[in-house]
């Protein structure tokens, strides 16, 4: 058996309801991005693939299994 790292992530959908949009210890830089801008400036592709299923949402959850080494690779994909 072999140990492969994973990792869980969950994308949520919100709407601001107050504060400021600010960096933290976990980011170096934020801003509002128009919605037909934002994959102009993702190039990470899980993150593209993940950001490109909110831009597709049609109000089911959707299911996502890949691998990023040594490429990325969608294993995966379902709604839910």
């Amino acid at each position: 058996m072999t140990d492969v790292p994973t990792k869980v992530m969950l994308d949520f959908v919100c709407k601001p309801v107050g504060g400021q949009l600010c960096t933290s210890e976990e980011t170096s830089d934020c801003r509002w991005v128009a919605k037909d801008q934002v994959l102009d400036m993702i190039t990470a592709p899980a993150i593209r693939t993940r950001y490109q299923a909110y831009l597709n949402l049609d109000g089911k959850m959707q299911y996502m299994d890949y691998v990023t080494k040594p490429n990325f690779e969608v294993k995966l994909s379902r709604t839910i």
